[in-house]
């Protein structure tokens, strides 16, 4: 076997060879380097469109659980406003009754100072009529008496 020398090697028969090896391998099946760069290129637009995807679902899971907490914040805090309504409503029957009770405590008590006085001034104008008869009584007798002696005193006369 005999080597027949082809010629210089120029730039145009280096590409032509390239081309023609790339095709070559193209058909063949084996990717070429473009094809390569092409496939990484992809590859790492897919790995960031995954990237993003889940950063975005991250995002609207940490949003989710952000609303849950304040949703259930709100739900804590319109239980404790509501409890304390209740309490302050409570606190205020609990002083109107009391009120209640003090101001009808006042009233029996103010009902039993009158019906007290009541039975004194009754008592004092019975004994101021008891009186009365008495002297009344007291000054009949005294008539009868003078006159008793009057007429006994004319008879000693």
């Amino acid at each position: 076997m005999s080597i027949t020398p082809i010629g210089p090697a120029t730039q145009t028969t280096v590409t032509s060879a390239t081309n023609t090896s790339a095709a070559a391998a193209n058909a063949a099946g084996t990717p070429t380097s473009r094809d390569m760069q092409q496939r990484t290129e992809q590859e790492r637009l897919d790995q960031q469109r995954l990237d993003q995807q889940r950063l975005d679902q991250q995002r609207l899971d940490r949003q989710r659980t952000d609303d849950l907490q304040r949703t259930d914040q709100q739900a804590y805090v319109q239980r404790q406003d509501q409890q304390q309504r209740d309490e302050q409503q409570y606190v205020q029957q609990q002083r109107r009754l009391e009120d209640q009770r003090l101001q009808d405590q006042q009233r029996l008590a103010d009902q039993q100072r009158i019906q007290q006085q009541l039975d004194l001034e009754n008592q004092l104008r019975q004994r101021a009529e008891d009186a009365r008869a008495n002297f009344d009584a007291i000054q009949q007798q005294r008539l009868q008496t003078s006159s008793l002696f009057t007429g006994r005193l004319d008879v000693y006369l």
